[in-house]
């Protein structure tokens, strides 16, 4: 109780000193919720009151001297870890690093992490990162981090942690899933170059892009992949995978003008705050793709601006989603700044795809739904939004009744061997393909 009380005065205390440092264009939008006046002029400075009086007692009264700042911070996460999962507060060391994410290069191990029950959790390990060929998998729990608790760290400061210079090693303690043994595995730091798109071509005729995050420049890498393809192609493609497994999100723009590529018109994503539309994304006609047919590939990894683009090309027909369903989060966070290099990474809106559905909590539903594993294998369980504590709850609408999950079409061909090197989605995307008219 005593957290939650703290923090809605440290929330107070933010959004008043917000008040002198944001942007005009945000102070403006301040402005448009106000309080009546009594309200506002009675509840916050007894709050900020309240606050000083507990800040005071703790500086002079605790048993060891305390730095101000740490007490600040603390705070403010105390009132963060009360918003959803993907709202949180970034000291001037994390928000850098959160940008140097976004231009897909920097020092590290190479994994994506998520925290559920105060454990933290990998997503996934970045294809060829030190993680990957150490082989840590998806919902490997790490318990240790040199020595230190996870439980004790968080979540931004475990990245924090894991990062570093290149040739630095840093030693996970790992607990496998199904497991009870602990498995100590040491780690050599590299340089991390996610490189958003790769291609191939598995089979004349056929193209294959593998997207696995969306930063920036992303669209532009497209482009020339889709450009070598049809260099590199001794006929012209008949057909197109888009793989989009493991696939985090990134930026908003980036998902848009990937969809863009494939779309001549229509509506690609809307934003909604509040119940109101504040932002819609339409597609152009210029530069659009020749309408080859598209199979888009998706599994419980596929998340955020990843979910964007299998919404929009699902919704206007333009390619056949294939998979398992996707990860789930359909919210939108926007970035503040409020000095001191700290910021603020806050969820502000939801977003809905071309036809109004709301992906928050459930995910894409394919429309042909291929496991991963062989026939007669248990289907694994993904770590998924809705597992997450704190998530916001899924929504229902009209729009979403009609998609229907297939298993399989006549001419569908799956392999059924656990062979070694068979990726059984993408053999099933290529035999689907092959299989059209």
């Amino acid at each position: 109780m005593k957290k939650r009380i703290l923090a809605r005065l440290v929330w107070v205390f933010l959004i008043i000193a917000s008040l002198t440092t944001l942007p005009e264009e945000t102070r403006a939008s301040y402005k448009l919720n106000k309080k009546p006046k009594e309200t506002q002029s009675q509840i916050p400075y007894k709050d900020l009151e309240l606050f000083s009086k507990v800040l005071n007692l703790v500086r002079e009264n605790y048993v060891e001297d305390v730095d101000d700042q740490d007490l600040l911070y603390g705070a403010i996460h105390g009132l963060m870890s009360t918003l959803d999962p993907h709202s949180l507060f970034m000291p001037a060391d994390v928000y850098k690093d959160l940008k140097v994410d976004t231009e897909g290069k920097f020092g590290g191990v190479g994994l994506e992490i998520t925290q559920k029950d105060n454990d933290l959790i990998i997503v996934t390990p970045i294809e060829g990162s030190p993680a990957s060929k150490a082989g840590l998998k998806e919902k490997d729990r790490i318990l240790k981090i040199d020595g230190v608790s996870t439980k004790e760290l968080g979540l931004s400061e475990s990245v924090k942690k894991m990062r570093g210079p290149r040739g630095s090693r840093v030693s996970l303690l790992i607990l496998r899933e199904g497991s009870k043994e602990l498995q100590e595995v040491t780690l050599v730091r590299d340089i991390i170059r996610i490189k958003s798109v790769r291609s191939e071509i598995p089979e004349a005729g056929f193209g294959y892009i593998r997207i696995n995050a969306f930063q920036e420049k992303t669209s532009e890498e497209l482009e020339r992949a889709l450009e070598n393809l049809e260099k590199k192609s001794p006929e012209r493609l008949k057909g197109l995978i888009i793989d989009l497994r493991n696939n985090p999100g990134g930026l908003l723009d980036e998902a848009v003008d990937v969809s863009d590529l494939f779309l001549e018109s229509g509506t690609i994503v809307t934003t909604v705050s509040r119940e109101k539309e504040i932002d819609k994304r339409v597609a152009t006609k210029e530069g659009t793709e020749p309408t080859y047919p598209i199979i888009l590939l998706v599994n419980g990894g596929t998340a955020s601006a990843a979910e964007i683009v299998a919404g929009a090309l699902q919704d206007h027909k333009r390619a056949v989603v294939l998979g398992t369903q996707t990860f789930g989060k359909g919210s939108v966070q926007t970035v503040v700044e409020i000095g001191s290099g700290a910021a603020l990474k806050l969820t502000v809106a939801k977003y809905y795809t071309p036809n109004g559905r709301s992906i928050q909590a459930k995910g894409i539903t394919p429309d042909i739904v291929v496991n991963p594993q062989k026939e007669g294998d248990k289907p694994k369980e993904s770590l998924r939004e809705k597992d997450l504590k704190g998530h916001l709850e899924e929504e229902k609408t009209n729009s979403e009744k009609i998609f229907k999950p297939k298993r399989g079409t006549p001419h569908l061909k799956i392999p059924t061997k656990s062979g070694e090197g068979i990726d059984i989605q993408k053999q099933a995307a290529l035999d689907y393909l092959k299989g059209l008219p």
